[in-house]
C-alpha cells in the first residue's frame, strides 16, 4: 500500500518512520525539497502542502491508496480535499476542514454555537480605524489562514495595527486579516479523538508561551496535567465536545486551544489533526493510548479501534512536559550530545533542529525552534527534578563558541 504524508518537515517524521516500519510505501510531499522528510520517504514529490491543486495533483500522480497530515494546521484542507476526489478515507468533510483552518470560517461559527470566544472582527488594507469602533484595544492581529504563530502581534493603538497589516497579510493567501480583543490568560490545550461524534479526551495541558513584543504566544513547553483540570475538568471537557459537535469532527484527532482568565474559559481555536507539539509521541507515552496508530487506521480503513479509547480512563495519572527550546540570536556553529539526554530515566524522546550554519533570529515564532525533549514522570517533583538535570546537558554553540541557548 501508496500511502501519502502530506508535509515533510520535523513534526511528521515520526509518521514517515512508523509508516515504513509498517510496510508501507511512503509518499512525502513538501514544498521544500531539502525539508527532513524528502531524505526518508520512498518517494518525495515537490508539491505546497497550503495548496489543494498541487496535492491532488501529486496524490493522484503517485497513486496513493491512503493520505493524512500531522503536526500542523493548514495542510488539513489540501488532504480532505484530495481524499475526496480520490475516494479515499479522511474523517471529516471537506467543509470541516475548511472551518478548522480558516479562522474567517471558524470565529462566526463559535459565534453561532455561543462557544465562548474573544469579541473579533475582520479588516483588510482597505480599512479605517472605525472599523474597528466595537473593539477594544489591546488587540491581537493574525492571519485567517496561517499556521506556528507567523505574522502575529499586539497592538495598542490604530496606529500599531495599521503599521503591522501588511507584515500580517503576507503570511496569508486571503486580504482580510483576523483582530480580536487581547484577554489576558493563560492558555490549555485539549488534544483528543472523535470517533464516529462522540469525543475522547486524552490530555488537557498547560501551553506555556512566551511573549517577545509586538510577537505573541511562542509555545516553549506543554505542561502535563493542566493545573487547571482540578476545577475546569468538567467545563473543558463539555466545551470540547460542543466544539466537536459544532463543526462536524467526525472522525479524527481534536486539537483545541482554550484561554483561561478572570471571565473563564475562552475558545482560541480548533483543529483536527495531532498537535505540532510532538503530540504523537508525548500523548501515547502518557496515556497509553498510540494516537499516531489512531491516525493511520483511520487513513487506511476509515475508521478506528474505540476499544483503546473506551479503555483509557482520563486522565492519566502520570506528569509530563515537552520542553520546545529555543536559542538567542545567532549562528549556529554545533549541537551537543542528545543522547546524554535520551539516556536520562524519564525522557521519552528529544532532538536538535537547527542544523550548523543556520542563522537565527529573534524568537517570533515557531520556526525559531532549536529542539524539544518530551519528559514523563511520576510526580510533578520528579518532573522538576528531570527539567533541571537535563538542562545543564543541552547545547547550541554559535560561531563564537558560547552556548546561546535560551533558559527554560
Amino acid at each position: 500500500m501508496k500511502i501519502m504524508i502530506v508535509g515533510g518537515g520535523e513534526a511528521q517524521l515520526n509518521a514517515i518512520r512508523r509508516a515504513q516500519s509498517f510496510g508501507f510505501t511512503v509518499v512525502v510531499s513538501d514544498m521544500n525539497p531539502e525539508c527532513p522528510g524528502s531524505l526518508e520517504a520512498d518517494l518525495f514529490v515537490k508539491a505546497s502542502t497550503f495548496s489543494i491543486e498541487e496535492t491532488y495533483t501529486a496524490a493522484l500522480k503517485a497513486g496513493v491508496d491512503a493520505i493524512l497530515t500531522l503536526g500542523t494546521d493548514q495542510p488539513v484542507l489540501p488532504v480532505a480535499r484530495t481524499a475526496s476526489k480520490m475516494g479515499l478515507h479522511s474523517g471529516i468533510s471537506v467543509e470541516t476542514a475548511l472551518a478548522v483552518t480558516n479562522k474567517r470560517v471558524m470565529k462566526p461559527i463559535f459565534t453561532k454555537n455561543e462557544i465562548p470566544s474573544c469579541k473579533f472582527g475582520f479588516i483588510s488594507l482597505n480599512s479605517g480605524s472605525e472599523d474597528l469602533s466595537d473593539l477594544t484595544y489591546p488587540l491581537v492581529v493574525k492571519p485567517v489562514d496561517s499556521q506556528g504563530q507567523r505574522g502575529v502581534y499586539k497592538v495598542e493603538n490604530w496606529e500599531e495595527l495599521k503599521g503591522y497589516l501588511p507584515d500580517v497579510l503576507s503570511w496569508s493567501r486571503e486580504k482580510e486579516a483576523l483582530v480580536e480583543e487581547f484577554y489576558q490568560s493563560d492558555e490549555i490545550t485539549v488534544s483528543g479523538w472523535s470517533a464516529r461524534g462522540k469525543f475522547y479526551p486524552l490530555t488537557v495541558t498547560d501551553r506555556v508561551t512566551r511573549s517577545n513584543g509586538p510577537h505573541i504566544g511562542v509555545c516553549t513547553s506543554h505542561e502535563y496535567p493542566s493545573k487547571y483540570l482540578e476545577r475546569y475538568s468538567e467545563e473543558i471537557i463539555a466545551l470540547s465536545e460542543k466544539i466537536v459537535s459544532s463543526f462536524s469532527i467526525t472522525n479524527g484527532p481534536v486539537y483545541i486551544q482554550m484561554l483561561i482568565g478572570d471571565d473563564g474559559i475562552k475558545v482560541n481555536e480548533v483543529a483536527s489533526r495531532i498537535g505540532g507539539a510532538y503530540e504523537d509521541e508525548f500523548i501515547p507515552a502518557v496515556t497509553g493510548v498510540d494516537i499516531l496508530n489512531l491516525q493511520f487506521q483511520l487513513a487506511v480503513d476509515g475508521s478506528v479501534d474505540e476499544s483503546v479509547l473506551k479503555n483509557y480512563i482520563f486522565p492519566s495519572h502520570f506528569y509530563g512536559s515537552v520542553v520546545l527550546f529555543f536559542t538567542k540570536p545567532g549562528t549556529v556553529a554545533s549541537n551537543g550530545d542528545m543522547d546524554l539526554v535520551k539516556k536520562m530515566t524519564g525522557v521519552i524522546n528529544g532532538k536538535y533542529i537547527l542544523k550548523p550554519g543556520r542563522k537565527v533570529g529573534n524568537r517570533e515564532n515557531s520556526t525559531a525552534r532549536a529542539g524539544y525533549a518530551a519528559l514523563k514522570c511520576s510526580s510533578p517533583v520528579e518532573l522538576e527534578d528531570l527539567k533541571k538535570m537535563i538542562y545543564p546537558l543541552l547545547e547550541v554553540k554559535d560561531t563564537n563558541g558560547d552556548n546561546i541557548l535560551c533558559d527554560f
